[in-house]
């Protein structure tokens, strides 16, 4: 993940490009390796994620409608900014991750996203932390995505995962066999919580 901080100078915010099998959930794995942090806001179910993808040392939030503990509204931006702020004010070195963005959007509009997103990088200038937000470009108007491509550097997740060691090759390839042949409905539950909008 070091060479993602030096890649993007100009922003603490990286545009994490992916599609199906979903690699976003690895890379935030393979970040987490060093002995790192995170926070994580997520359309999928807490419970699930981190289950599913062994994730260690991280704080996750449902991005939902529900009302509950560790729940973010799509509707409330400002929340999830307090939320952000208050993780990397604690830990200078977080590495904070949003699988959502999509969703956001039928909440609210790209300015306002737009907006969030560059006050968020403005609150991780002059710290190690960086965001990571997960994108499927098929899930976006084109507009919208050249705002999006403008103003924050664009990583692929299949090449960060793909250019890690071959152990870490190993793990990803034991997880992708895990979740081979899973629809989106059956990556949008757990066993016994559902996600709703």
């Amino acid at each position: 993940m070091e060479k993602m901080i030096e890649m993007n100078k100009g922003s603490k915010v990286s545009l994490l490009v992916e599609g199906y099998p979903r690699y976003g959930f690895q890379v935030l794995s393979k970040a987490l390796d060093n002995h790192r942090k995170g926070i994580c806001i997520t359309r999928l179910h807490p419970d699930y994620v981190v289950q599913k993808f062994g994730l260690r040392n991280v704080k996750c939030y449902w991005l939902s409608g529900c009302k509950g503990k560790d729940v973010v509204s799509p509707k409330s931006l400002s929340q999830m900014i307090r939320i952000l702020k208050a993780g990397v004010k604690a830990d200078k070195n977080a590495v904070v991750f949003l699988d959502g963005l999509e969703y956001l959007l039928i909440w609210n509009d790209m300015g306002r996203i737009m907006s969030s997103l560059s006050e968020i990088d403005s609150a991780l200038s002059g710290t190690n932390a960086e965001m990571l937000v997960c994108i499927d470009p098929l899930t976006f108007e084109q507009r919208d995505l050249d705002r999006l491509y403008e103003k924050f550097p664009k990583r692929n997740a299949s090449e960060m995962i793909e250019s890690g060691t071959s152990s870490q090759s190993q793990q990803t390839s034991a997880v992708l066999q895990e979740t081979e042949g899973q629809t989106v409905g059956g990556l949008l539950q757990s066993r016994v919580l559902h996600a709703t909008p």
